[in-house]
């Protein structure tokens, strides 16, 4: 277990022991029993619930007592564990078309639920003492026991009032019928602990949803370094991740790994492209989401931006204007002026310099989301040093030559930092190109 997780619930410690790489029937038993044994004293507990639904085979499920934990799940804002309580109806042969249509209508744009609070976190539920000959329950006369519960949970009221529901990115800008759409085209994904959302470098082409589990993101060091990998956040229910794959088809720039047993609702690139094409609305959107994240993103990895005051960061960011590249397109050429400085929004690029020996260039460096390119001209007031071309589909905000002015009169901090970025870029490139030189002549004098 990582310094940042958790000892886990004894519900948590019933689905770990679902999430075994290969849960037998006596593992199952014992999930069971942890959730009667929450249920013994509160027949309405939705992650109880969820639990025993998980544990059940499909055909021994109710449909029903899913249906109405999607509901209650619904009631306490969480629309992550609703719509896999939707999946739980489908798993147990039943339609989650009712279930799916009420949480969209709950959440979707126009919702009078809706306002602006934040989602609470699930009451942690009480843990009664085991109910006698619970222990020794297996077999049939366990299932028996699981059956009651759910038609316990069924006829029981709902403690949670039917209050205000939080306003979430993405989601609550769909209309109902779209965002419906959406959560039809979300599949359920299971990861037990130590296992990988996402690799670092791999192609992308699904975002996430966090259920219930902790994940932590990290970014390992370069080739060869001997230092540790990079935390970058730990991801919670609720929290999206690699949606920025949806948009860009650059490799995945961190890892994501699980902490514990998590569940993920996961979003496929070519299910999401599908569903755009009769519900444009769906494309606009996630578009427009991703877009936000980026640049948050940026705020939080690019140097340049933490060198300039939080205040500010919004009254800077309004002088880039957004551009995109192909793979393979040349941003700006070695020798020529170009017309701004570049701030990598997502994507990637390579420096290639002119090799001294005649070859094909030296690359200088590869660069990515949060680096600058173009500062060594801006700045210094000379030609550019080195040629930029995109290694993937790009995504890069210009700060053009006339707006550079504008932004140093008015955030003098942004001089600082790029003067600091051009002359140490200066510097490497020079070291590079010196280095491949002298290899070049040790090659000769041999």
């Amino acid at each position: 277990m990582s310094d940042h997780a958790k000892e886990p619930t004894l519900i948590e410690q019933g689905f770990s022991l679902l999430f075994a790489p290969e849960p037998t029937l006596a593992d199952r038993e014992r999930a069971i029993r942890v959730a009667l044994r929450v249920l013994s004293g509160d027949a309405s507990q939705p992650q109880a619930m969820a639990l025993l639904l998980r544990a059940l085979d499909p055909e021994r499920a109710s449909a029903a007592a899913a249906s109405k934990l999607a509901l209650a799940f619904v009631r306490r804002g969480d629309l992550p564990s609703a719509t896999m309580a939707a999946w739980l109806v489908e798993r147990a042969g039943g339609s989650a078309d009712r279930a799916r249509e009420g949480i969209a209508r709950a959440f979707g744009k126009g919702s009078k639920r809706l306002a602006d609070v934040s989602p609470a976190p699930p009451p942690l539920p009480s843990v009664p003492a085991e109910p006698a000959g619970l222990a020794e329950l297996s077999g049939e006369a366990l299932l028996a026991r699981a059956k009651g519960a759910m038609e316990a949970f069924e006829r029981a009221d709902d403690p949670a009032p039917e209050g205000k529901l939080p306003q979430l990115p993405l989601f609550s800008a769909l209309e109902p019928k779209a965002l419906e759409r959406l959560l039809a085209s979300l599949e359920v994904r299971e990861l037990r602990a130590g296992e990988h959302a996402i690799e670092q470098g791999s192609e992308g082409r699904e975002a996430f949803v966090v259920v219930q589990g902790t994940l932590r993101a990290e970014r390992a060091p370069a080739a060869g370094s001997s230092e540790a990998p990079t935390l970058l956040a730990v991801l919670g229910p609720g929290a999206i991740f690699g949606e920025m794959a949806l948009v860009s088809s650059a490799p995945r720039a961190a890892a994501v790994i699980a902490e514990e047993p998590v569940t993920l609702l996961v979003a496929s690139l070519e299910a999401l492209e599908a569903h755009a094409k009769t519900e444009p609305a769906i494309g606009r959107e996630l578009g427009s989401y991703c877009r936000s994240r980026m640049l948050a993103n940026l705020v939080r990895t690019s140097a340049l931006l933490r060198a300039i005051p939080a205040a500010e960061h919004d009254a800077v960011m309004a002088l880039f204007e957004a551009r995109t590249f192909a793979e393979g397109e040349t941003l700006f050429s070695e020798g020529s002026e170009p017309s701004g400085l570049y701030l990598i929004a997502s994507g990637g690029v390579r420096v290639v310099a002119a090799d001294p020996a005649g070859g094909e260039g030296l690359v200088v460096a590869d660069l990515g989301a949060g680096d600058v390119v173009g500062e060594i001209s801006i700045v210094l007031r000379q030609a550019a040093t080195a040629t930029v071309i995109a290694s993937f589909p790009t995504v890069a905000l210009e700060l053009s030559r006339d707006r550079f002015q504008e932004a140093i009169r008015s955030h003098p901090s942004v001089l600082t930092e790029l003067y600091r970025l051009a002359t140490t870029r200066k510097d490497e490139l020079h070291t590079v190109v010196a280095q491949e030189a002298l290899d070049v002549e040790d090659v000769i004098l041999l």
